[in-house]
């Protein structure tokens, strides 16, 4: 991707501008670390409005507060707001269409003297969203009106009567351009409804000679009505006539009550542009990081500080819109992180006010994580949340030292962050660190608003491929209580309930299931079982010597642990037969034919929660032959009808006959004729379920039964154990995250399973010195009924006795079955495990959530869940799988993994 430089300027003042622009109180720039006061991490309770003095007292200017904030009109005190991971969520949406738009390639130092005007703004981090508003008069008379500002947007819209299709709730009274005298619509033969291309994306269209626009954002909200003309007055001095905007009659998103959106990007129709004859495309900001304070948005050159330094704007690939910079280094601590220049110069950088979290190519953010995490050894760690990965627990702790850091930029500007654009804070208990990579080396850099609090930053408009996953993290530090289940109550997946295509899928003793009268199963048998489906998988094994998911419609289900719910299978709940009869089914990635208990038991079955199947009441119902293809693997027929048989390692079987069915997984997805097994004998211990659902790789699993509907992909995020939550089994591609990270499916050791290929594994900071051939010899497979990982004994020895240095300072205890490394927590309020991770091939490394990496027994008894194998095929199990989202691209022959999946 080229970056063509010109001798447009961006501005960026390097002297945090708490006094100069945000009136929050300086700091120093002595030292290589910020020590802070732990409690100031957390928004003020102050429910008053301090007003930025830059904004009050400088006659063009207008405050710009957050939408949510105390200072904003449309706060009332009673809406709600959205919460982290709903910012989170909606700043990746903003930052792939970012990279979206940038995917096609596009071919001084001093401000100039202007008229000015300034609009103060106020954080929004902690208040709902990352976007900032400024209030400004629209029409004749004026209708004030709040607004977003962006500058990764060029079009000004807003809200407009009559709402001829739809229109999002909006604080304000919406504009009502019968009522302007000011007003008038753009005609389609306008040079500016020429532009409306270049400046939303969509080439204009006509209704009844007036030009349309239409335009839509990355979290799929959108505007669409008539470009018009009209008066926009930003104070009372500072007033211009005939401004092109867009007047929305059918608007949707999450605007969160704005009125609309305000504009600066570079192209022709954005409002710095329209009013470059007054301000000369001059305008500055400054986003406060206090919730109970505004900043200030001002246009032109007014108040500017002499300190400022510069450096160029760059064009970025079809990025016209986009402000690029062009970063150069960045240092943590004093320290110069170890960047090759091509790292930031082959996708490019930009700047943008409406992403919340800096994005970093992966090889600069493993740099900066690697390194912070080093300077903040002392502090303990903790999980990630979304996007962010890096995070510490600071409860107890008065003040926290931290590293500074700072970007360089070409032309030698140094930008130095202030202590609150670092952090993005959580709780106390979860404070993260401010940055997340990019899912790809090719997408831009994004300098976002959090690293921007504080900062004056100056636009002088007129002026001037693969992965690195990078370092793990060390160490989990986590509450000994928070090992074992908390509540009772059950929380659905978002992902499932929000998914039109998605089923829940429960363990089937989990407070979410039905099924959870009945008793639970110690850990005894637990492992009993577990063991017997390892015994059974090496039976079967040894008979048996681009990156992007293809779209496909999709269905997703929700899943739950079963560790010390009584089992390790999950379950999910669907419809079989005409009418639908809902049943609960074990979903098994080890199996391949999908089988239920039926009506008439010849032979017996099993005590079943639900009612059993009966084939006699449903209408869509059939037998299937002994002559058809599908038949051919099944042992024995009965009047023609093809009989199935199939026996586990517990023991357990079902027998009965091959049928054709309706499968019902939502009210929108139903899948007629699906092949299944109509069991009517059956036993062993299948604790109330209904039977199981097949998602192996052979011809008779769902996946596959499925292709032309789901493209043969499905995923799955299993819950931890301690969680009352459930997780979500997904048929299709919807959903699945982009930070996903493939492996190849081998075929080794079975065609039967999805192998793949382990290459290393890592406990705290330390590779663990095992041979190439470790794994290579025996292969390993990944499986979704298994609970424990199992790994070759030469692996595991490595594996424990690197984990019990690292543990060394708890108190170890006696073992519980195939567990021989155990610890006492008894009396202690935390503990700090090594994180583990493992290499696969490709590249992939998958670090273990902090509840994949042990058995809590009981306080007393807490074991590492790994075992020994004697040498036979790795199993990487359920356990370990927990809170990762898996992804099963059978077509494209790979499996996926990306973190913080549920």
């Amino acid at each position: 991707m080229s970056i063509n430089r010109n001798l447009l300027n961006i501005i960026i003042i390097l002297c945090i501008c708490l006094n100069l622009g945000c009136n929050e109180g300086a700091q120093e720039r002595e030292t290589d670390s910020h020590t802070v006061q732990v409690s100031s991490l957390l928004p003020s309770s102050s429910s008053s409005c301090v007003l930025s003095p830059r904004a009050s007292t400088t006659k063009s200017s207008l405050h710009v507060t957050h939408r949510h904030g105390t200072c904003s009109r449309l706060n009332n005190g009673k809406a709600t707001s959205p919460d982290h991971v709903e910012i989170l969520r909606l700043d990746q949406a903003r930052v792939n269409s970012i990279h979206s738009k940038l995917s096609k390639k596009l071919a001084t130092d001093h401000v100039s003297e202007s008229k000015s005007t300034d609009l103060p703004a106020k954080d929004g981090s902690t208040l709902g969203s990352g976007n900032y508003i400024v209030t400004v008069g629209l029409g004749t008379p004026k209708n004030d009106l709040s607004l977003i500002f962006d500058t990764g947007s060029d079009l000004t819209w807003t809200q407009c009567q009559p709402c001829v299709r739809t229109c999002y709730d909006q604080k304000e009274p919406i504009f009502n351009p019968s009522k302007s005298t000011s007003y008038y619509n753009v005609s389609c033969s306008s040079a500016a409804c020429g532009s409306l291309s270049s400046a939303t994306g969509n080439a204009g269209s006509c209704s009844a000679s007036n030009c349309i626009y239409g335009i839509q954002y990355g979290d799929q909200s959108f505007s669409v009505g008539f470009l018009a003309k009209e008066k926009f007055t930003l104070t009372n001095s500072d007033v211009f006539d005939g401004v092109y905007f867009g007047c929305g009659e059918n608007n949707q998103g999450l605007f969160t009550g704005v009125a609309g959106l305000l504009g600066l990007g570079r192209d022709k129709l954005s409002f710095p542009s329209q009013t470059a004859t007054a301000y000369n495309k001059i305008f500055s900001y400054c986003l406060p990081s206090s919730a109970s304070y505004t900043g200030h948005l001002t246009f032109g050159s007014a108040g500017i500080s002499r300190s400022v330094k510069f450096t160029p704007i760059s064009t970025i690939t079809d990025g016209t819109s986009f402000y690029g910079l062009n970063i150069v280094a960045i240092t943590v601590g004093g320290q110069k992180l170890p960047i090759p220049s091509t790292v930031f110069s082959t996708p490019g950088a930009l700047i943008d006010s409406g992403t919340v979290i800096t994005r970093l190519p992966p090889k600069a953010y493993a740099a900066l994580r690697s390194s912070f995490k080093a300077k903040m050894s002392k502090y303990p760690t903790t999980s990630g949340v979304s996007i962010l990965d890096t995070c510490f627990d600071l409860s107890g702790f008065k003040t926290v030292t931290i590293p500074k850091v700072a970007f360089s930029f070409s032309g030698g500007a140094v930008v130095e962050l202030g202590s609150k654009g670092i952090f993005y804070v959580f709780k106390i208990s979860q404070v993260c660190l401010a940055f997340a990579g990019n899912s790809d080396d090719s997408n831009a850099a994004i300098f976002g608003n959090v690293q921007q609090q504080t900062l004056e930053v100056v636009y002088d408009g007129a002026g001037a491929e693969k992965s690195d996953s990078g370092k793990v993290l060390d160490s989990y530090t986590i509450q000994v209580s928070s090992l074992f289940p908390s509540s009772s109550s059950c929380v659905p997946s978002s992902k499932a309930s929000n998914t039109k295509s998605s089923l829940r899928v429960v363990h089937m003793h989990g407070a979410c299931s039905h099924l959870s009268s009945d008793a639970r199963v110690d850990h005894d048998e637990i492992i009993r079982r577990d063991q017997a489906r390892v015994e059974s998988i090496y039976s079967k094994l040894s008979k048996n010597s681009a990156n992007e998911v293809s779209e496909a419609k999709s269905t997703e289900l929700p899943a739950k642990s079963g560790i010390t719910l009584g089992s390790g299978n999950y379950i999910v709940t669907i419809g079989i037969g005409t009418p639908k009869h809902d049943l609960s089914l074990v979903f098994d990635t080890g199996s391949d034919l999908t089988w239920t208990q039926c009506e008439p038991c010849l032979g017996s079955c099993y005590s079943q929660k639900e009612p059993k199947f009966n084939p006699s009441s449903s209408s869509t119902y059939q037998n299937v032959s002994c002559s058809s293809p599908m038949c051919e693997d099944a042992e024995s027929c009965s009047a023609s009808n093809c009989v199935y048989s199939i026996g586990y390692g517990d023991k357990s079987f079902t027998q009965g006959f091959l049928a054709k069915e309706k499968f019902t997984l939502t009210n929108s997805d139903v899948l007629e004729d699906v092949y299944f097994g109509c069991g009517e004998n059956n036993q062993g211990l299948f604790d109330g379920v209904a039977g199981l659902l097949g998602l192996g790789p052979g011809k008779l699993s769902l996946p596959a039964q499925t292709t032309t509907t789901y493209n043969n992909i499905f995923s799955y995020c299993l819950p931890s154990f301690t969680s009352n939550s459930t997780g979500h089994l997904t048929f299709g591609s919807a959903g699945i995250s982009e930070s996903v990270k493939f492996t190849p499916i081998s075929s080794f050791p079975s065609a039967f399973n999805y192998g793949i290929d382990i290459i290393g594994i890592s406990v705290g900071d330390k590779e663990l010195a095992i041979t190439p051939n470790s794994f290579s010899t025996e292969g390993a497979i990944i499986d979704s009924g298994t609970v424990f990982t199992r790994l070759p004994t030469k692996v595991y020895a490595e594996l424990r006795s690197v984990f019990k240095e690292k543990m060394s300072s708890y108190k170890s205890t006696s073992g519980y079955g195939l567990f021989d490394t155990c610890y006492d927590f008894t009396g202690l309020d935390t503990v700090t495990y090594p994180t583990i991770a493992f290499s696969f091939a490709g590249g992939t490394v998958v670090e273990l959530d902090g509840s994949g990496i042990s058995l809590p027994i009981k306080i007393s008894q807490v074991c590492l869940a790994f075992a020994g194998n004697d040498d036979l095929p790795a199993i990487f199990g359920n356990v370990q799988q927990t809170t990762l989202d898996v992804v099963y691209d059978v077509a494209g022959g790979r499996v996926g993994f990306a973190p913080n999946g549920c």
